[in-house]
């Protein structure tokens, strides 16, 4: 859930389009590899895979600020959205190890399952979107002291999982 408030934090409502590309690009990406994982196509190792998750909303959240600070926009943002797809297959993998640990042999669990982490993402899009518009409006928050915050919170957040999970 970090990497989509990261994702999508500085964006307003106004830039509905790009949010709602850049959330369903990722849900593609995660949905392919939860799909394909569960039942068993994958083989990959989960310790990196755990170690991989905390590293790419760090990614996301370095890509942010420096974008921020810069006022940069994102000259090619075809770069943004393959990143996110990549970006959600990893996340994917992450998920596809908890169901797997769930046993089941039919597909309606799965999808079930898919739901239930999608339905939480738009709960999480749609809290930081409104809790930015709001804090932006009602305070002197500007859109990048909003968006240096969370950066910097989703970082102090992540540097112990980054530590924990290290595989190497």
């Amino acid at each position: 859930m970090l990497f989509l408030a990261v994702l999508v934090v500085g964006y307003s409502f106004k830039n509905w389009r790009r949010v709602l590309s850049l959330v369903t690009l990722f849900t593609i990406g995660h949905m392919a590899s939860l799909a394909y994982a569960s039942v068993n196509v994958l083989d990959y190792d989960r310790s990196l895979i755990e170690f991989l998750i905390p590293v790419t909303i760090l990614l996301t959240a370095i890509h942010k600020f420096i974008s921020t600070y810069k006022s940069l926009g994102l000259k090619q943002p075809w770069i943004l959205y393959v990143g996110t797809v990549f970006f959600g297959l990893i996340h994917g993998l992450g998920f596809a190890s908890f169901f797997r640990t769930l046993d089941e042999d039919s597909t309606w669990p799965l999808i079930e399952f898919a739901l239930g982490i999608e339905g939480a993402q738009v709960v999480i899009v749609l809290a930081v979107l409104l809790l930015g518009a709001a804090l932006i409006k009602y305070t002197k928050l500007t859109t990048a002291l909003w968006t240096y915050i969370i950066c910097a919170i989703t970082t102090i957040i992540l540097l112990p999982l980054l530590i924990g999970t290290w595989p190497f």
